[in-house]
Parts: C-alpha cells; sequence; structure tokens
C-alpha cells in the first residue's frame, strides 16, 4: 500500500453559512439524491418515500410507489423529470422504475435471497449502460459444488435499457470479497464511480464495456477497486473479459471502517469515509485520489481509462458518507463540501499534481438543523443535500466560495 503523501498545508477555520432553503417538513431519512437541473431534484429514502421538487424545493410531489412502504429506497437515478430508478437496501431488494413521474412504479428487479443487501445503482443517461452492485454472498449458496467454500462475490447486475431488465454480471476476482474490500455501504448512493458505462462497436461485434471504480471497507483496511470490463449482452458468460486494480487507504482496522462515497472529476477521484458509529472521531478520513491517463486493451477493443497513482489524506471532522466537488475556473482550485453525522465541511484543493496539492479545510458548527446529513450533490449554481429527519437542504455555491 502507497503511503499517504504529505499535507502541504492546512487551515481550520469555524464559520457559519447561509442556508438557501432548507425543508424539514418529513420524518423520514433521505439518502438517494439525483439533481438534474438548478430547480429539479428527485430524493429517495425510508418508508418507501419518493420525491421530488422543479422549484428548488419550495414545494415537493410525494409519488411513493403503492405497496413498499416498508422499503428503504437508498439510491436513485433519475434521466428527467419523468423517468426515475430506484433501489431498495435490505429486507429483500428491489429496483422500480417509472415513465410517467411516479404515477406508477413497476419492478423491474427483485431478489430475496438471504443476506441480499444492495448497496449502489448508476446508469449513464446517455447510454442506458447502468449497474448495480451489493454486499458479498456466500458462492455456496448458489453452487453445492462449493458448499464448502469460504468465498463471496459482491452481486453485481446490469442494465443496457435504462433499467428496464437487470441481469447479473459473471463473477470473477474483480467482485471478489478480501479481508481490505469485505463490504460496500448504502448510506449515500455513491460508492460507485464510473470513467464509462457504454457500449463499443467493432466490425464485427457490439460489447457493453464498464470501466468504474467502487469502494467500501474489510477488517484491515479501506479500498477503492478499479474495474474495466466488456461482454457481449448476447452471451455474457462467454465472451467475459475484464481488468481488476484493487488500491488500498489507510483506516483503523476493524468492520464498518472504509470508504462510504466517491465523485469523480476529471483527473481526481474524490472519497469520503470514516465509520458511521463514530460520528465524531479524528481517526475519519478522506482522500484525493490521483489519476493518470492510460490506455488497455479488452477483446480486441482499446480503452481509454485512468488508473490511481497516489493519494492524500484528508483529515476531516468525523465521518462523512457523501462528497461532492467541481472545479472552479476562477479560483482555479476544486471546491465543494463531504457530508457526515455531525454536519459539513467546506473542501478547496489548489495545485497541479500530488506533490504541489494544498490544503483549505473549513469544519462548520455542530448546527443542529445540519446533523445527519447522508448526501450531497452539485447543481450549476447549488450544493443539494439530504439527511435524517427529513432533512432537504440546498446551498448556494456563491455563500460557500465567495469570489473576492
Amino acid at each position: 500500500m502507497k503511503k499517504p503523501l504529505t499535507i502541504n498545508y492546512i487551515k481550520i477555520i469555524i464559520v457559519i453559512i447561509c442556508i438557501s432553503s432548507v425543508n424539514i417538513a418529513f420524518s423520514q431519512s433521505f439518502r438517494g439524491l439525483a439533481v438534474l437541473s438548478e430547480f429539479e431534484m428527485w430524493a429517495s429514502g425510508s418508508k418507501g418515500t419518493v420525491l421530488f421538487t422543479n422549484n428548488s424545493g419550495i414545494s415537493y410531489d410525494t409519488l411513493n410507489p403503492i405497496g413498499f412502504s416498508r422499503k428503504d429506497f437508498r439510491d436513485i437515478h433519475a434521466v428527467n423529470n419523468q423517468i426515475a430508478i430506484i433501489m431498495s437496501a435490505g429486507d429483500s431488494a428491489v429496483i422500480l422504475k417509472t415513465n410517467n413521474h411516479g404515477k406508477t412504479w413497476k419492478t423491474v428487479y427483485s431478489d430475496n435471497r438471504p443476506g441480499i443487501f444492495l448497496d449502489v445503482l448508476e446508469i449513464n443517461s446517455q447510454t442506458g449502460v447502468g449497474i448495480a452492485l451489493g454486499d458479498p454472498l456466500p458462492d455456496s449458496l448458489f453452487n453445492q459444488e462449493l458448499k464448502k467454500s469460504p468465498s463471496k462475490h459482491f452481486v453485481a447486475l446490469y442494465t443496457v435499457d435504462f433499467g428496464d431488465n437487470w441481469l447479473p454480471i459473471p463473477n470473477g476476482s474483480w467482485n471478489l470479497a478480501t479481508e481490505s474490500l469485505s463490504s460496500m455501504f448504502a448510506a449515500s448512493g455513491t460508492s460507485l464511480a464510473y470513467n464509462q458505462l457504454t457500449f463499443q462497436k467493432n466490425q464485427t461485434e457490439t460489447n457493453v464495456l464498464m470501466d468504474f471504480y467502487f469502494a467500501g471497507g474489510g477488517n484491515t483496511a479501506g479500498e477503492v477497486r478499479q474495474v474495466i470490463l466488456t461482454f457481449n449482452r448476447k452471451n455474457p458468460s462467454k465472451s467475459f473479459e475484464y481488468l481488476s486494480f484493487p488500491y488500498q487507504l489507510k483506516f483503523p482496522n476493524g468492520e464498518g471502517w472504509g470508504i462510504y462515497g466517491m465523485q469523480l472529476v476529471n483527473d481526481r477521484l474524490f472519497c469520503a469515509g470514516g465509520h458511521w458509529k463514530y460520528p465524531n472521531t479524528k481517526d475519519s478520513f478522506s482522500y484525493v485520489i490521483e489519476l493518470s491517463k492510460v490506455k488497455y486493451t479488452l477483446k480486441n477493443f482499446k480503452i481509454d481509462s485512468k488508473i490511481a497513482l497516489s493519494n492524500i489524506q484528508l483529515p476531516q471532522n468525523g465521518y462523512r458518507s457523501g462528497i461532492a466537488m467541481y472545479y472552479n475556473p476562477k479560483t482555479k482550485q476544486y471546491e465543494g463540501i463531504s457530508v457526515g453525522s455531525n454536519g459539513y465541511d467546506k473542501l478547496m484543493i489548489t495545485g497541479n499534481n500530488s506533490m504541489s496539492l494544498k490544503y483549505k479545510i473549513q469544519l462548520f458548527k455542530h448546527d443542529s438543523n445540519l446533523k445527519g446529513i447522508n448526501a450531497c450533490q452539485l447543481s450549476d449554481n447549488a450544493i443539494w443535500m439530504v439527511g435524517n429527519k427529513g432533512q432537504l437542504i440546498k446551498v448556494q455555491k456563491s455563500s460557500l466560495f465567495p469570489v473576492k
């Protein structure tokens, strides 16, 4: 494991921010978030709840699917204001889809296997290719010949039609559970980030191509694992080929520690983590992973990708489950927030490479109205957040990062 590079500069400031809109009229816990524009946002959460706003949160449409009031919809993907796909975690797994703004929902995937727990769902809204991952299940559960096998593989599903149908991705070492990556976390629906979810064609065939990073934790470390895979949708098992690159990050040993949320921006992978049981611990870290452009070949397909080179460890004000970053050309720095149980931190990162990166981390006061934040996402001019006790928050970027 590569050691984190020395942080060149850290400045900690306590500040109070201006929140543009807060809605706390709901008792549900929200973890799924899909921001479409400056005004439109979908959210999903406990008690089978799905919400939509088209006026920046002044009011919401309640679009709960009938018959699923016990489900906790931990992740949501929205194509537009009419089409959305939601994923439940625990208590059996379901994926539902609406094509008519929640008037009706169709069950597009259902799984009642013992121990099933889906963590994350991502779909490319341009190509319709998507992936859903869940915690590992024992190989012995599906194959009597492997009855004594201790191996487990992360549950992996794919879609090529915007979530209308979901099928299993063949297992391999790419989704094998290990001591450093034995579980994922469904705290924010952001434990997967992708370079490509698409199709690739040559003269003889069209293949599904996926190039993504997924993360979590284990008994010995936290890990981000990059996977590049390709297969022919007509015969996935015989045409399946993949590359897998594990990248370990330093966390305290023990179950529950690791990476909970990620975002890919340009050539940097921003990761937020810690342990959900310890919201205020100083042992929680976030990371910036520096990526370098590379080329691979799978099944005679040439693939442009990015591979991890090094990482920088960021001190955080406790456990963080989600992160939202963007590059600001005016300030020439990466800006954004990481969110968690005790509130959120403001991050400002400058520099061209790992050796020259500098950090400013503003740690916000533990405002009672801002505790229990689970997920965050960007629009052009704002950062949206959702959390426990019905928190649905929108903060203007200009109030967080005023240009001097």
